[in-house]
């Protein structure tokens, strides 16, 4: 048996498309076809940040990460900090959800609870978003891609530092025309999901993860 716990907010759960899709759905359709007992577990959840995953990490992990067999493997893929690095209000008021310091110090926090179940670890970084619609997005908060960087480049750091294997979607989108993969602003569209699961599924191959 093969398994993938995904964790994540909004964009791991599917918010634009239906939950059984998203990059995670389409993960768990592809690799489920190589083995009846491969499965994809979708742990994102709506408006979660860093602080929140923290709280859920262990129990999620405690119950799924159980090996019976030799062959048995796991995969832990980790997405997170698009509500982390989130304004509050206008950013020139520089009110915001979480201090990228402290952001910091929960990736580190995760990557210490993650490496203590059997399982192989990755992060997948935060896409970007399209200002356009984000300033302000949902009337109240904002989004800008040079906070979302610095997010991003904290998980990619963090990642570095700890000889853990990063995704940077964040860089891979950007080199696209992703006005044309965002749905409203900060979640992807069908074109969007196609390109992250593409991208995500190439990576866990290539770094030979699972």
């Amino acid at each position: 048996m093969h398994a993938i716990l995904c964790f994540g907010d909004s964009i791991s759960f599917g918010v634009g498309e239906k939950p059984e899709s998203g990059w995670v759905g389409r993960l768990n359709s592809s690799f489920g076809k190589n083995d009846e007992y491969n499965f994809v577990v979708n742990l994102g959840f709506p408006g979660h940040d860093s602080f929140d995953l923290l709280k859920r990490f262990d129990t999620e992990c405690k119950t799924r990460i159980k090996l019976k067999r030799d062959t048995d493997k796991f995969l832990i893929l980790i997405s997170i900090g698009t509500n982390d690095c989130r304004w509050e209000d206008h950013p020139i008021k520089n009110k915001f959800r979480t201090n990228h310091e402290k952001f910091q110090e929960n990736t580190i926090r995760l990557i210490e609870k993650a490496i203590k179940f059997p399982a192989k670890i990755a992060f997948i970084g935060i896409p970007p978003a399209n200002e356009k619609v984000t300033m302000p997005w949902e009337e109240k908060y904002y989004y800008t891609n040079e906070r979302i960087k610095l997010f991003n480049d904290v998980v990619k750091d963090t990642c570095k530092k700890y000889t853990i294997p990063f995704l940077n979607m964040f860089e891979l989108m950007s080199k696209e025309n992703y006005s044309k993969l965002i749905l409203d602003g900060i979640h992807p569209n069908s074109k969007g999901y196609d390109f992250m699961y593409t991208k995500i599924k190439e990576f866990i191959k290539k770094k030979k993860l699972i």
